[in-house]
């Protein structure tokens, strides 16, 4: 007997070709991600996982089995999944490849993540390609540590001042408290009584205002200390993707340059209501204030009133705008280009590193944003930052 003829004969064995075809592709895959610790993940328009490869599940929050035909809601919980299902969605809706980072608890360890989406391209799906890149968060984090101390040090002696002042009074304040209270004390021991209750009285009161500046000191003291503090260890939440307060994150890095604006310039500042972004207020707080520095830098001291160093932040369309701008020197338009470059500073030795603008640069654009930069020599220079609204 023959083999089979007519239409469909052959369907069998081109099928079985196409499944050894299809696995053999997986192995494939599988080797690749086996040498680089990638993962691939195939979510749909509901978030449940279609496909996850790996070399294994070291990387997995949840292992591979567990995770088939569930929702991320379901393995990882609504507020995890929050952002990825905002991902999916906008790149399902414009066809366009969206990349992100984030970070999950894994086998006890806080780990970090590149994601880059990609529409499928015949199902309504998202495919990600993920790679660990806990590493390089790690030694980012020291490189913003660096630069993060290094404004502190440009800063110290402003702040020293600014502690010193209310200092003072509040020492000068607590001895005339004292003196005050010795001379209660002497009148109420003797037998006849006050011989001046009147004077007495009065210089209670005087005390009372002497207090009340006391704690007025002590509170602006406390206020310097714990902007110092918010920004020194500001890596403590490990720079988690949150919402972040912009108006909050410049008028705290205003309060902290101040000692090094106002010897230089008239501070003028026009903060509108602003809507919240996606990103770290710590690390937002960080980048307003090396434009401050730098702003403060491009005015030479001993005329402040004739310079202003301007700062302006507004709503628009679709997000949020800051600027920075000064009437300094300016920057000659042969160093915009390289302005944003690692290790290139136009400062004297021994005035910064030459990190601060490239830092800044990385934490914008990580945050989906852009920093840019505009400049006439001898006029001034205007840094914007735009940030997208969540």
């Amino acid at each position: 007997m023959g083999e089979p003829k007519g239409p469909g004969a052959g369907a069998p064995v081109h099928e079985e070709r196409l499944t050894l075809q299809l696995e053999a592709a997986e192995e494939r895959l599988r080797v690749v991600l086996g040498l680089t610790d990638s993962i691939v993940f195939e979510i749909d328009a509901e978030g449940r996982y279609l496909a996850a490869l790996t070399k294994s599940d070291e990387l997995l929050a949840v292992p591979r089995d567990q995770i088939i035909g569930r929702t991320m809601a379901e393995t990882l919980g609504a507020q995890t999944a929050a952002p990825f299902m905002e991902r999916i969605h906008k790149v399902l809706s414009t066809r366009q490849p969206e990349r992100f980072e984030y970070s999950l608890d894994v086998g006890g360890k806080r780990l970090w993540f590149s994601a880059d989406g990609l529409p499928a391209s015949q199902r309504e799906s998202v495919v990600f390609l993920v790679r660990d890149i806990t590493q390089q968060k790690t030694l980012e984090h020291k490189l913003l540590q660096a630069d993060r101390l290094a404004a502190l040090g440009t800063m110290a002696a402003g702040v020293a001042h600014e502690v010193n002042n209310p200092l003072g009074y509040v020492s000068s304040n607590l001895n005339f408290i004292g003196e005050v209270l010795e001379e209660v004390k002497r009148a109420l021991s003797d037998p006849e009584g006050p011989r001046d209750p009147e004077a007495l009285r009065s210089t209670l009161e005087e005390c009372v205002e002497a207090l009340q500046e006391a704690r007025q000191g002590t509170a602006r003291i406390r206020a310097v200390v714990g902007d110092l503090t918010t920004f020194a260890r500001g890596e403590d939440t490990a720079s988690r993707e949150g919402l972040a307060d912009v108006r909050r994150a410049l008028e705290t890095s205003l309060n902290m340059a101040m000692p090094q604006l106002k010897h230089r310039a008239k501070v003028v500042r026009n903060l509108e209501e602003l809507p919240s972004v996606r990103g770290n207020e710590s690390r937002l707080g960080q980048v307003f204030l090396n434009l401050l520095l730098n702003a403060a830098q491009a005015i030479p001291e001993g005329a402040p009133g004739e310079n202003t160093i301007e700062v302006r932040a507004w709503a628009e369309p679709g997000g949020v705008l800051v600027e920075v701008r000064d009437t300094g020197e300016g920057i000659p338009a042969e160093n915009l280009e390289r302005i944003f470059d690692p290790f290139f500073s136009t400062k004297p030795a021994g005035m910064g590193t030459g990190l601060g603008l490239a830092i800044s640069h990385g934490l914008i654009s990580a945050m989906q944003g852009e920093l840019s930069v505009e400049s006439t020599v001898g006029k001034g220079t205007c840094f914007r930052v735009r940030l997208p609204a969540t």
